[in-house]
């Protein structure tokens, strides 16, 4: 009695193949972006994450062929995990597209874009191959239930279901493939490739709900070795590659989350020598009140104070409502709303790393007023305007690029960073936004004139980063067309993109 010809298995290999083929392009990925992340001092939890799911996926693919219905569902989770990841800065190519020139950033964010969808798709594949795994076990049963039913004839062997050719045509699939015999022994690789990709699904959920630009946890060491549970050992000697396991590396620097954790703590309790220890013996800060140009440490750490006064018997409650954190190398922008007490403060900073610690070289404390608010005063002629800022005749590279930038609106749009990770505070409350291209297509729309005020102060910051200070006009038209003046006070961030220096974050805010 012939068995019954197996279901088709076409949808099975589309999802198999196309699994693996993700789980591939993504390990290449999370591989040659290693030293990268590495020179970039980005964390490589993120990179451990693909690895491992990239080999689970490989894994996973393979046993889609045979109809395992396990295998199926965690092929799909994974595939929605590379899909939610991979657009992410936290991801493994997103320390590869920090690389790219600025002028191939759109092209490499669509073709990111591209491969999220066809990560997407695959799991849609694995979705809709379902019922054919499900026709295939149905299948199998019945020839191993036939093959049983068969009555044995002494000395002669017949060939049962489970000796069928090995292979992958729809024609060559065997049985036992799909069901295992009762009683019999499953293969080890299939018991590891399972437990790998539950390990790997959840590292992948766990690495996309987290970035790397988040505050972390503090940890027991600062070195640079991937501290792992006793029962994960083997899947990360398994997956891991030998460059990633450092046993005597050197310390990696801080991120800069770690300054922002100090600056809050600091802010709390307001006393001089916490807040001295984060700033630059240089440091440069502009207060909320039109008088406040501070210069040097000292006079930086009593403006703060000044600013947010003294603090309640236990200290103040500092409450991030927003923070933005982003970092080239050795400079960092940092954009945060802070509430103290009953007070809201806008805030930015441009900090340096130096001697592996990171400390504010330049600092923006605001109070946000409202449009409308700005205007009427400004009519009134009752709106602050900033003091002068001491003009050093300063002629650097940077001081030059942060006098053109504000020497009109147009300059200004050119001077921008196109960098997923630029930033802009606004004067009002709730002015913000994140994202070179949409920043500069937002004041490049703007129908205001801008220009200098007076002098500008700079100062460099490691190799190619620095921070810029100036009085800013915006001359506007108001409701009823009369031209209103307003002088803002703006701190500016720089960094060098080849020859250019370009902006990357920026606050502008009305002096009290």
């Amino acid at each position: 009695m012939e068995g019954s010809a197996p279901p088709s298995r076409l949808l099975l290999i589309l999802a198999g193949a196309w699994t693996q083929l993700v789980g591939a392009a993504y390990l290449v990925l999370a591989l040659a972006s290693l030293p990268v992340a590495h020179d970039l001092h980005t964390g490589t939890h993120s990179l451990i994450a693909s690895i491992v799911a990239a080999v689970a996926a490989l894994v996973c693919g393979t046993l889609i062929y045979r109809g395992r219905l396990i295998p199926l569902a965690l092929a799909a989770g994974l595939d929605v995990g590379f899909g939610v990841g991979l657009p992410r800065g936290s991801s493994a190519v997103g320390s590869i597209l920090r690389m790219l020139p600025q002028t191939d950033a759109g092209t490499a964010e669509t073709l990111v874009t591209v491969a999220a969808i066809a990560m997407f798709g695959a799991a849609i594949a694995c979705v809709v191959a379902l019922p054919a795994a499900l026709k295939l076990r149905a299948w199998a049963r019945g020839e191993l239930g036939r093959e049983s039913a068969q009555p044995r004839v002494t000395g002669v062997e017949l060939s049962p279901a489970a000796s069928t050719l090995k292979g992958l045509g729809p024609s060559k699939v065997m049985a036992t493939q799909v069901v295992r015999l009762p009683g019999s022994r499953g293969k080890p690789f299939v018991i590891i490739g399972v437990a790998v990709a539950l390990i790997a699904l959840g590292v992948v959920i766990i690495s996309a709900a987290t970035s790397d630009d988040q505050p972390a946890k503090p940890s027991t060491g600062s070195g640079s070795a991937i501290a792992v549970k006793p029962s994960d050992a083997a899947v990360v000697a398994i997956v891991a590659p030998p460059p990633v396991v450092v046993i005597d590396a050197a310390p990696e620097p801080p991120h800069v989350d770690e300054l922002v954790s100090r600056f809050h703590a600091a802010l709390a309790q307001a006393k001089p020598d916490d807040l001295a220890l984060l700033f630059d013996a240089h440091a440069f800060a502009f207060g909320v009140e039109a008088h406040e140009v501070a210069e040097g440490r000292a006079e930086v750490v009593e403006t703060l104070r000044h600013d947010i006064g003294p603090p309640p018997p236990g200290g103040f409650e500092v409450i991030a409502r927003f923070t933005q954190l982003a970092h080239d190398a050795d400079v960092a922008w940092i954009a945060e709303e802070l509430k103290l007490g009953s007070q809201t403060f806008e805030v930015t900073a441009i900090a340096g790393l130096a001697d592996n610690a990171w400390t504010i070289a330049a600092l923006h404390v605001a109070v946000a007023m409202p449009n409308d608010t700005a205007y009427r005063l400004a009519r009134d002629g009752q709106l602050e305007t900033p003091d002068a800022i001491p003009s050093s005749h300063d002629e650097s590279d940077l001081a030059k690029a942060m006098r053109q930038a504000f020497a009109s609106k147009p300059s200004f749009v050119a001077a921008r960073s196109a960098r997923a990770d630029a930033f802009n505070f606004g004067s009002a409350p709730g002015e913000r936004m994140i994202g070179g291209d949409g920043i500069k297509k937002l004041f490049g729309k703007i129908r205001a004139t801008m220009r200098l005020h007076d002098a500008v102060k700079v100062g460099p910051i490691g190799a190619a980063g620095g921070w810029g200070a100036a009085n800013v006009e915006f001359t506007d038209a108001d409701r009823d067309g009369t031209q209103v003046t307003q002088t803002f006070r703006v701190l500016a961030a720089w960094v060098r993109e080849g020859n250019d220096w370009r902006i990357v974050q920026t606050q502008f805010s009305n002096p009290k």
